[in-house]
């Protein structure tokens, strides 16, 4: 029996409570952003993560037609499982 793969991430963004910044939630195709050792990306079916990061996320959405971009000067990114959990402005 194969496994069948997962063509999507589901993605969460929080702010700080003290920015008055909107979230997302929703599927996307992709995740970009950037921590110490420089930019990365975040694809379906990536392995359990968590780091740092700072500068930009980029969200890719599913049809890859828009990008979903966030400025932001520090947050924390994780990654288990299919679902994305970005906290930023802390």
């Amino acid at each position: 029996m194969t496994k069948e793969r997962n063509e999507q991430l589901n993605v969460s963004v929080f702010w700080s409570p003290t920015i008055a910044q909107s979230g997302f939630s929703g599927e996307a195709a992709a995740v970009s952003s950037e921590n110490k050792m420089g930019k990365f990306d975040i694809l379906p079916e990536h392995t359990n993560f968590i780091t740092l990061i700072s500068n930009k996320l980029t969200i890719h959405t599913i049809d890859k037609k828009k990008k979903i971009e966030y400025s932001f000067k520090r947050g924390v990114l994780e990654v288990s499982e299919n679902l994305v959990k970005v906290f930023l402005g802390i």
